[in-house]
C-alpha cells in the first residue's frame, strides 16, 4: 500500500523537470524545422524557438517494459520570423519521455512505422537540454 502511495504523489516517479519537457518540445520542433526547409531548399535566417509551456498532466505507464512518463500541455512559438498570429496560437503537445542511464539523462520516445500491424515501435532518442553541452566552468 505505501508503495501505491509513493507512487500516486510522485516520490518513486515525478514529474521530469521542466527544461527536460522544454528539451523534448524543441528538439521536436527543430526536426520538423529542418524537413521543411529542405523541402523548400531554403535556410533559415532565424528559427522559432518554444516558449511559455504549461503542463496539463502527467503520468507514468510503461512502454517496451520500461516506465515512461506521458507529459501533455500546450506552448507558443517565439521568433523565427513568426507573425503575431502565429505566436499567439496555442499549440498542443503530447511526449513521452524515459530515464536514461543515469539520473539526469531523459529519452524521448516517438512511434515509428513498423513492419507489421501487431505492435508499434518506439524510438527512444537522447535528449540534448540547453547548458549540458558546454563544458563546465571550473572555477
Amino acid at each position: 500500500m505505501l508503495c501505491l502511495s509513493l507512487l500516486g504523489c510522485g516520490l518513486i516517479n515525478p514529474r521530469p523537470p521542466r527544461a527536460v519537457v522544454e528539451g523534448a518540445i524543441a528538439q521536436k520542433l527543430a526536426q520538423t524545422q529542418t524537413v521543411l526547409y529542405r523541402q523548400f531548399s531554403s535556410a533559415p535566417t532565424d528559427r522559432a524557438a518554444v516558449g511559455r509551456i504549461r503542463i496539463t498532466d502527467h503520468h507514468w505507464s510503461e512502454i517496451a517494459r520500461q516506465p515512461t512518463v506521458e507529459v501533455a500541455g500546450t506552448y507558443h512559438l517565439k521568433g523565427g520570423n513568426l507573425t503575431n498570429a502565429q505566436r499567439s496560437q496555442t499549440r498542443d503537445f503530447d511526449i513521452y519521455l524515459q530515464r536514461g542511464a543515469t539520473k539526469d539523462q531523459w529519452l524521448l520516445l516517438e512511434p515509428i512505422s513498423a513492419q507489421s500491424e501487431d505492435a508499434l515501435q518506439w524510438q527512444a532518442t537522447p535528449l540534448l537540454i540547453a547548458g549540458e553541452d558546454k563544458p563546465e566552468n571550473p572555477g
